[in-house]
């Protein structure tokens, strides 16, 4: 078996850019492998913003869980997980797959010869829209969530990645049934300078109890909360770190913050699935402690 990994974090604090690139390999890599000419018929468009069909999510939300489990052992916050860097390594994954090659940058098969279509950031780019950082771990060959996470933290590119206390966003991309290797795993990793992601339970997707640990990035002088539709909290001292307890009853329920800084304001939310009921509603922020009253209605449209 071969099992592949390559990191590149990018990050920019203008006006300084710094670009680096680190490759590991187990159980001998090809030399060659980007000269690989591709055993199948139908080409996938490596730079473009074509969806790719979610092959295991179960998959990806596994990882991006054991990502943030990580980054607490070393007392970092954790990341958001973001729809469109979702997309963007999905669709990465794919492309690695369906045209059988192994690299950050796009490459498409023209003639059954690989030719460049874009560049990592390029791409991310196309997804993500006005970053200032952004970093993407690649691996293929792993049976399992886990196997491809104990294979990126024991290399110093990809861990430097997961840890980066810079970062505030991430997705996670699998894709498995083509090309030389069974699965291909992306990371793509950024921040936004004008973003203020919120993450309820390290962005476990569902939780069985209603009092969960919220951490909102940022610096900001207040803070205040709702579930749902419901009302607002009172402002409170800003925290990153809280408990909050969501609505009551089953199915997913969303918390908005409302930030601000003197003049500067800002809203964040997050959504989590509820999968039993509970009893009353409310905020606990220690010391203090605000109850709001339990709300059953629509979420937003988007919390990214």
């Amino acid at each position: 078996m071969i099992l592949m990994l390559r990191s590149i974090p990018f990050f920019s604090s203008a006006p300084a850019r710094k670009v680096a690139v680190l490759a590991l390999v187990a159980a001998g890599m090809l030399v060659g492998l980007l000269l690989f000419q591709p055993s199948y018929v139908a080409a996938f468009a490596g730079c473009t913003v074509d969806p790719a069909p979610v092959v295991n999510a179960d998959f990806e939300a596994q990882v991006a869980q054991l990502v943030n489990v990580e980054r607490a052992k070393q007392n970092l916050p954790p990341l958001k997980v973001l729809s469109s860097l979702t997309a963007a390594a999905r669709h990465h994954a794919m492309d690695m797959a369906v045209d059988n090659y192994f690299s950050h940058d796009s490459m498409d098969s023209v003639g059954g010869q690989l030719q460049l279509a874009c560049g990592t950031f390029d791409r991310i780019s196309l997804w993500y829209k006005g970053w200032s950082g952004a970093g993407e771990n690649i691996a293929a060959g792993f049976n399992s969530p886990q196997q491809v996470m104990d294979a990126w933290m024991k290399s110093d590119g990809h861990r430097s990645n997961i840890l980066n206390p810079g970062y505030t966003e991430f997705g996670v991309g699998y894709y498995s049934g083509s090309g030389q290797f069974p699965s291909y795993w992306v990371q793509d990793f950024g921040v936004r300078s004008d973003v203020t992601p919120m993450i309820l339970a390290g962005e476990a997707a569902t939780t069985t109890t209603r009092d969960l640990n919220v951490y909102v990035h940022g610096s900001w002088s207040q803070i205040r909360l709702r579930n749902d539709n419901g009302d607002w909290s009172d402002w409170q001292p800003f925290a990153n770190s809280f408990t909050w307890t969501i609505a009551d009853g089953r199915g997913q329920h969303y918390v908005a913050a409302e930030l601000r800084s003197g003049e500067t304001t800002r809203s964040s939310c997050d959504m989590i699935t509820l999968d039993v009921p509970a009893v009353a509603a409310g905020m606990i922020s220690a010391p203090r402690k605000v109850y709001l009253p339990a709300v059953q209605s629509g979420p937003p449209t988007a919390c990214d």
